[in-house]
């Protein structure tokens, strides 16, 4: 069966904070030239942006395209709890169907930016309007700190955000804050197929596709996409691509005010620090849970300066769930690495991933190998390292996870280490 690169999550000129260049053409070329075979539209309720769709999109069938790259309807919008939701729709008509039954709903759903529009309603009622439409729903970047369903303070469950609708969700949206592992914490998520997608709002290569899920599927429709997120009839997802989630700046737990992240310890050591982290042991995985319970409850001290601790994106995951992660059968690997272009700047030790030396080797890799999906999951590392031996290097490291990370929190991004400075070298 065919596979499709596919990014489900992205935003059109209709949207806050995107380029003007997000078009449909625009993006196509941006699609072929990452590898991508299927883009979500973003933005599909947005009425300009519709007209824009209809326009340039042909439709053949149950297949929408422009030129080689399919697109399916796909919009992202704000509850009433601030929780953003990722929709996918089968067509304009069901699209259109969506915009009449949330517009006495949303005051922002036909202005110019309302490309993610804000809806006076909850998660149930949004999920029962996108079933009536025909679409699936499920929850967008999942576990960031801002504007997310498993934010602190919010919900620990999916049934708690969409009630009655929970059990036709299919999907979750990880985030670049989240990996497979840190979803596998919570037990309400472990049957669900997980979705990693760009939330791109440039067409360019370090944007679009920086996370993107391989599904194995007939041809690049909505009936065969669900099929593959309900991982029904043979089709199912092979493969999610995406950013290590150390990166992110909120992936551990940190200190308030002083902003030192929490390194969790194994053993019976008292509570220390020095100038970067916060050190605490536990001596079990239930003493661990026990610990980042107290954090959620503000109930725990930073020893450097008595300040209260908050919990990092990894462990609200542990605390709301069971403190382990439980990786079910059907869940296809996650491959953590970074777009290509970032790949060669860091390889090369330049400042700019849009450095024309850094496009050069990007389009030499491309012109010899094909499209970045494919140089960055299949083509044999020793043709990379052939082309260029620290480039070769990086994505072997990332390919076989031995790529090492000062990872992020408080507010601070993680770093990547090079693998030619890495101690275990």
């Amino acid at each position: 069966m065919p596979v499709f690169d596919t990014d489900l999550h992205i935003h059109s000129l209709h949207s806050i904070g995107v380029s003007k260049v997000m078009t449909i053409p625009k993006l196509a070329q941006g699609a072929e030239e990452k590898g991508l075979h299927i883009l979500g539209t973003g933005d599909a309720t947005q009425p300009n942006w519709l007209k824009h769709l209809r326009t340039n999109i042909t439709i053949n069938g149950g297949a929408m395209s422009y030129g080689t790259v399919s697109f399916i309807p796909t919009v992202e919008i704000e509850d009433n709890e601030s929780i953003h939701h990722l929709i996918i729709l089968p067509d304009f008509e069901s699209v259109e169907i969506l915009r009449k039954t949330l517009k006495p709903h949303s005051l922002n759903i036909n202005d110019k930016w309302g490309g993610r529009p804000r809806a006076k309603i909850n998660g149930e009622v949004l999920a029962g309007l996108v079933r009536d439409s025909g679409g699936m729903i499920g929850p967008a970047h999942a576990f960031t700190p801002f504007r997310s369903i498993f934010r602190e303070n919010k919900h620990a469950n999916l049934k708690s955000c969409y009630g009655s609708e929970a059990q036709h969700v299919r999907f979750l949206e990880l985030g670049l804050s989240a990996d497979s592992d840190t979803a596998d914490y919570i037990p309400d998520l472990r049957d669900l197929t997980y979705i990693t997608s760009s939330d791109a709002h440039s067409p360019y290569p370090n944007k679009l596709g920086r996370e993107f899920v391989r599904f194995e599927m007939k041809e690049p429709t909505f009936d065969e996409l669900k099929l593959a997120i309900s991982r029904k009839g043979g089709r199912r997802p092979v493969l999610n691509v995406g950013l290590d989630p150390r990166l992110g700046k909120y992936y551990l737990s940190f200190c308030s005010t002083c902003r030192r992240t929490l390194v969790i310890k194994t053993g019976t050591d008292p509570p220390s620090f020095d100038e970067l982290n916060i050190y605490i042991s536990c001596k079990s995985i239930a003493e661990r849970k026990r610990l980042l319970d107290a954090i959620h409850r503000r109930k725990v001290k930073c020893p450097a300066d008595g300040k209260n601790l908050r919990l990092g994106v990894r462990d609200r995951a542990a605390a709301i769930g069971e403190g382990e992660v439980k990786t079910p059968t059907h869940r296809p690997p996650y491959l953590p690495t970074a777009p290509l272009l970032d790949i060669i700047r860091l390889s090369q030790q330049i400042k700019s991933s849009a450095s024309k030396q850094v496009r050069a080797i990007y389009d030499a890799f491309r012109n010899r190998f094909g499209p970045e999906t494919i140089i960055l999951t299949e083509t044999p590392i020793g043709q990379i390292r052939e082309e260029n031996e620290r480039v070769g290097i990086m994505i072997e490291a990332y390919r076989n996870k031995s790529i090492k990370y000062l990872a992020g929190g408080g507010g601070r991004y993680g770093t990547l280490i090079p693998p030619w400075e890495s101690d275990d070298k």
